[in-house]
């Protein structure tokens, strides 16, 4: 009170003293939000966040926090690293989640190498810190649009600024139109099929707000889709034709928690 009362007889402007306090109580509470803790790993995929008081060769190690004190035999420790405060509120032990994703998928098709879109929803399950799992559904554009079904595994790492995992998709496609409309005077194109997805991925996991995430993922997409065929010349016969696609993923996914 002193110093204020002193900078006001020397004419300093009182808006200014208040700006000046508030600046030095938000730069105090942006340090204390940043201020790093110590972070054990369990191997069963949970974290424990507060202050390790004893890590040695017992094969002991030992974390205090506003819980108690909690002992750990070293075999069931994955690795003993820091967290920020910032980060500590994303860490949820497991509950469910959803993830939706919008993404391009780059390869050559009819139409040349023009990227077609991907839009996906999963909701699932989060098993500790590491493991999540799921099943989704979306819509997807190859020579025509499908429905793809598919199971959905993901792997994350440790915490950190950002995160980073592996993920694997795989399942199964369905048309969402029964026949071309393309059809010429030799050929005649019938019933389409679903078939088969695979989608290996890797990317990275940036936390948003309290508890939720945006993921940015690049991956290998395979898709086999095939029709019915008609052939009109010397002679007729019907083929069932097979496509493979192979398409580079890209992605940008929203987690809520």
């Amino acid at each position: 009170m002193m110093i204020i009362t002193d900078l006001k007889k020397s004419g300093f402007p009182l808006s200014v003293i208040l700006v000046l306090l508030i600046s030095l109580v938000l730069s105090k509470d942006a340090d204390a939000q940043h201020k790093n803790r110590d972070a054990v790993y369990l191997k069963s995929g949970s974290v424990i966040i507060g202050n390790v008081i004893q890590n040695d060769s017992l094969g002991v190690i030992k974390i205090s926090n506003d819980c108690g004190i909690w002992l750990y035999n070293i075999q069931d420790v994955d690795s003993v690293g820091v967290i920020s405060n910032a980060q500590t509120s994303v860490l949820k032990q497991s509950g469910y989640y959803n993830l939706s994703s919008i993404g391009l998928m780059f390869g050559e098709g009819a139409n040349g190498y023009h990227p077609f879109a991907s839009l996906t929803t999963v909701n699932g399950w989060q098993f500790g810190q590491r493991v999540f799992t799921g099943i989704g559904l979306g819509y997807e554009f190859y020579e025509w649009g499908v429905m793809p079904v598919f199971a959905d595994i993901k792997y994350f790492f440790h915490q950190d600024v950002v995160t980073p995992f592996v993920s694997f998709k795989a399942g199964y496609s369905f048309p969402l139109s029964k026949s071309k409309n393309n059809s010429d005077f030799y050929t005649q194109y019938g019933q389409r099929y679903g078939g088969v997805l695979v989608n290996p991925e890797v990317g990275l996991l940036i936390p948003v707000g309290s508890s939720n995430a945006v993921l940015i993922g690049i991956g290998y997409q395979y898709q086999e889709l095939s029709n019915n065929e008609t052939q009109y010349n010397w002679y007729s016969y019907e083929k069932r034709v097979y496509t493979n696609y192979n398409r580079i993923s890209l992605r940008l996914s929203f987690l809520i928690r």
